[in-house]
């Protein structure tokens, strides 16, 4: 199945959906965040009906789920996890595919962290090529703004890299292959079910946050032991932040783990793809390039964008 592509960038005048699959209640920053989107011409809207009685969540799962699914399905060109945090891998249990009637009205999904299972299912299942970057609240950074709408207002074309910020890289080498992964607790907490996305032949994007070594090592084992690591063309590492070092911890850094179970594939760091300020918004499901020339060569990792996100821009 050919990867289903948002039907263009947003634009002055657009109407962004704002669903909350993960977290629900409010924060504190909304409004700094809301003049932004406004700011630059975007109408926001929060979606989804509220229930009494669910927790730290809008709703319950199922009709957290439907309304997830109806603001995909609501024919506006953008949908913008409201809050990361917990609870989208509940929303799983009854998921059903939204439906994109009209090719034209194919909407760009972007969400980080807890994201990470709704984006492996809108591609395990629909093969949709979504956004990973900040939710509404991460937005009240400037820095990660400018980022995010860089991207998703079309900016970054067909042939541009990708942001790094701090890069360096790991082990040197080139690759091309579909720019897939995200968090990788929740993607490791996916292996086994129909949600785990095929990593064969893809660069794999992995970050995550507060885990101990032994965890981030569990999680990596995890996908080893499934075979999802088996075919990689390429990593990269975003940032592992706060990983709470223990006397146990069976290496010193992520990096280690990551190289110990992943073959000789060219890995790459960048400060920019996970929970630190400021964070990017990089599209995942199209196909990139990656350069991870030797230290000392003068050239700086390059991630190139093969093809564009958007059907027409």
């Amino acid at each position: 199945m050919p990867p289903l592509r948002p039907s263009r960038p947003l634009r002055q005048g657009d109407r962004l959906l704002l669903p909350r699959p993960s977290l629900g209640r409010p924060f504190p920053e909304w409004e700094t965040v809301l003049a932004r989107l406004e700011g630059v011409g975007l109408y926001p809207e929060l979606f989804g009906e509220e229930e009494p009685g669910a927790g730290p969540y809008l709703a319950t799962d199922p009709v957290r789920g439907r309304d997830f699914t109806r603001a995909l399905s609501a024919g506006v060109p953008g949908v913008l996890s409201y809050r990361a945090g917990s609870g989208a891998i509940r929303l799983l249990e009854t998921w059903t595919p939204p439906p994109f009637p009209d090719p034209d009205h194919i909407p760009l999904f972007c969400g980080f962290s807890d994201a990470t299972y709704l984006h492996a299912a809108l591609w395990r299942h629909s093969h949709l090529v979504t956004f990973w970057g900040p939710t509404a609240r991460e937005l009240v950074s400037a820095e990660t703004f400018l980022l995010w709408w860089s991207m998703v207002s079309g900016d970054v074309r067909e042939g541009d890299c990708l942001p790094l910020g701090e890069c360096r890289s790991i082990r040197q080498g080139e690759a091309s292959g579909r720019l897939l992964g995200g968090n990788l607790e929740s993607l490791a907490h996916l292996s086994g079910t129909s949600f785990m996305p095929d990593l064969s032949g893809a660069i794999l994007l992995i970050e995550d946050v507060d885990e101990p070594l032994y965890a981030v090592d569990r999680a990596l084992r995890t996908l080893a032991l499934a075979g999802s690591l088996r075919d990689l063309k390429g990593v990269v590492m975003g940032p592992f932040l706060r990983l709470a070092p223990r006397d146990d911890d069976p290496v010193r850094e992520a990096e280690d783990l990551v190289l110990s179970v992943v073959g000789e594939i060219p890995v790459l760091y960048s400060s920019l793809p996970g929970h630190g300020r400021p964070m990017s918004t990089w599209p995942l499901g199209v196909e990139v390039s990656m350069e991870c020339p030797p230290a000392g060569s003068g050239h700086p990792p390059r991630i190139r964008l093969l093809e564009s996100p958007f059907t027409r821009s």
